[in-house]
């Protein structure tokens, strides 16, 4: 892929947001991407899904990767059922970039596998992905995927009058109920918004045991107000969210953490001729978990900070676009037994632009960052004198669609990006007992540069839709955690170190829906989905660790009147190849069944639901887990659950 590096001028983010409507091009209607006024949700949408509403209430889980785990192209890191992050097409921790209402989650879930993002999945409205780099609008972690959690607390449009949402839910594999609640209410240009939920799960059980200290207790509550302007809005919200839970690996080991967050959004239309609208987007965060070791706390994190963003919005005929600036800005710090980290202080300023152009039936875009990155260590005992680190950060793209017919898009992109080394990577210095290893960060680490190309299939009839991606991502300076082969003294534990070497990852996604058509009074639907991803060390030609497997999952669909039924079989494949420290994964399937029904009476909707997840009790493990050998998957599972509309 040498052949790669003299484009690193021409580049930026990853796919194509397209449509073919009236031949024309629009750009889909989706919070973390929106930048086109008046644009709708489009069929022609390159490596980007969003889960929302029944989809959502069927997917949704205790954390947040496990809630995405069968989205083509994302599967999680599963450290039990409470800390499960994401990982998109192999990249995960500070390549993945979470997102709340299109800003930054504040917390240290990236930090370590067993720390919980700080978020409530009962309460979301809808769950954005965007599979392959971001890193143009939203930063440097932003090399492998964004993932953006949208709430309704501060609204985007007014609405007059009163309205609420009320959720109940059991599950019987892990024990307990969870319950939400949400209401808004609408008078003189002013919408007022609260929601709460609280959740109570006992440890999950799995065919072959009960998982123990795999449970989960949770709360939060939200408020916000927006007021509505004839040229814009402005709004403020507070969240509050609270959680409590065993990290599995440990048995005696308990976690206890707390975020509060308040976020402003503001957007104003302009009477210019250069920009149609300017937003401006803040979010401030306080945050500390407690990991509580024989019922005392052993070791304290906390991390607070911010982040702004402004963005001026271009809208003229064919030519459409979005430039703006963005500020971050984090304080971290572990005290305690567990403290392998650093106090550290961690900014980034950077500025932006991406536009569109059509020509025709094709559609060009180009864009271009550039960010300026700091990340300084307090000195101390255990880690020396301070020190800071600075980096400049260059990223970019350029993507092309082609309208191969009225219901056929054809688009490629191809980006370069840069992410610089992290506190952890830098600093790090001592035992990480979750993952059992002794970490070592190297100061001396260069900023990681990446290359992907993406090229993108996707055709949409009326009975018939299919997307078809295949992609590459090569790395130079890849960071990676690597073991040295020695033994730490006085822990035990095996020495790793941060090294930097190349990588590259490739694979391919699809995914299809069919209509099959009318049988009996029933309609039936028929959805596929299909990926693979393969990652290697290129200096020494190994397998890179915890990948996923091949997978394919099929889906029947039933709707007849107001009830809906599905039947879903989901295939992962045997995973032998594998890196040389870590053991192959065999093959399973799993069978889920679901049905719904929906009840009107006057102004409100009852939705009752249930779900049997994995139909069969089979033993599975998740290959992509670092505790995949004690931990297996849950076992059979009945869901019942209320949800409430008035």
């Amino acid at each position: 892929m040498k052949k790669y590096s003299v484009l690193k001028i021409v580049l930026l983010i990853s796919p194509l947001m397209v449509s073919a409507q009236n031949n024309k091009f629009k750009v889909q209607d989706i919070e973390v991407l929106a930048h086109r006024e008046g644009s709708s949700l489009v069929d022609f949408v390159q490596s980007i899904s969003k889960l929302e509403g029944k989809d959502l209430q069927k997917k949704r889980e205790t954390s947040l990767g496990d809630t995405l785990k069968t989205q083509v192209g994302i599967s999680s890191t599963q450290f039990g059922p409470s800390a499960s992050r994401p990982v998109i097409r192999g990249l995960d921790g500070d390549r993945i970039r979470i997102l709340q209402n299109s800003l930054g989650s504040l917390d240290a879930s990236s930090q370590s596998v067993d720390h919980a993002i700080a978020v409530d999945t009962l309460t979301l409205e809808s769950i954005e992905v965007v599979r392959g780099p971001m890193s143009l609008l939203y930063g440097s972690s932003a090399v492998g995927g964004v993932i953006n959690l949208v709430t309704k607390r501060i609204h985007k449009n007014y609405s007059e009058g009163f309205s609420s949402k009320f959720l109940t839910q059991y599950e019987s594999v892990n024990p307990g109920m969870t319950n939400a609640v949400s209401a808004d209410f609408g008078k003189n240009k002013f919408v007022f918004h609260i929601d709460g939920s609280s959740r109570k799960l006992e440890d999950v059980r799995t065919p072959v045991m009960t998982l123990k200290n795999s449970f989960n207790q949770q709360d939060s509550f939200s408020t916000g107000i927006t007021k509505f302007f004839d040229k814009g809005r402005v709004g403020v919200s507070y969240n509050k969210f609270n959680t409590f839970y065993g990290t599995v690996a440990e048995e005696d080991v308990t976690i206890k953490m707390n975020q509060e967050r308040f976020e402003l959004h503001g957007d104003y239309d302009l009477d210019s001729s250069l920009f149609s609208k300017i937003k401006v987007k803040h979010a401030q965060s306080s945050y500390i978990h407690n990991e509580i070791e024989n019922g005392a706390v052993a070791t304290e994190f906390e991390n607070n900070g911010y982040e702004s963003r402004i963005e001026f919005l271009n809208n003229k005929k064919n030519f459409h676009g979005i430039s703006g600036f963005q500020a971050q800005s984090s304080i971290f710090s572990a005290t305690g037994e567990e403290a392998f980290l650093p106090t550290s202080n961690s900014t980034k300023l950077a500025a932006f632009t991406f536009q569109e152009k059509h020509i025709g039936i094709d559609l060009i875009n180009m864009g271009l960052r550039v960010e300026s990155s700091k990340v300084k260590k307090d000195s101390s005992v255990n880690f020396g004198e301070s020190a800071e680190k600075d980096f400049t950060l260059y990223n970019g793209s350029i993507g092309y669609s082609h309208l191969i017919s009225s219901n056929t898009t054809l688009g490629t992109s191809l980006s370069y990006t840069e992410r610089n080394a992290n506190f952890q990577e830098l600093f790090a210095n001592g035992a990480h007992i979750a993952t059992a290893t002794f970490e070592r960060g190297n100061s001396e680490l260069d900023k990681e540069k990446a290359y992907a190309l993406e090229i993108n299939l996707k055709k949409v009839q009326e009975y018939f839709t299919h997307s078809f991606s295949v992609y590459t991502q090569q790395f130079e300076n890849y960071i990676s955690l690597a073991p040295t082969g020695l033994t730490d003294g006085d822990s035990g534990l095996a020495i790793y170190d941060y090294i930097s070497t190349h990588a590259s990852f490739y694979g391919l996604d699809y995914e299809s829906n069919y209509k099959l058509g009318k049988l009996n009074k029933s309609y039936f639907s028929l959805t596929s989905k299909f990926d693979y991803v393969r990652g290697v060390d290129k200096k020494n030609n190994n397998n890179l660790p915890r990948i996923s497997p091949a997978r394919l999952s099929l889906a029947l669909e039933m709707i007849k009147g107001s009830v809906i039924s599905d039947l879903e079989v989901q295939y992962y494949g045997h995973q032998a190849q594998v890196d040389p420290g870590e053991s192959s994964t065999d093959s399973y399937s799993m069978v889920n069944f679901g049905i719904s029904k929906d009840i009107f009476i006057k102004n409100s909707g009852i939705n009752i639901f249930g779900r049997v997840k994995n139909l069969f009790d089979i033993e599975a493990r998740n290959h992509v887990s670092i505790i995949k050998r004690i931990a297996p998957l849950p076992g059979r599972s009945l869901v019942l659950g209320l949800q409430a509309q008035y």
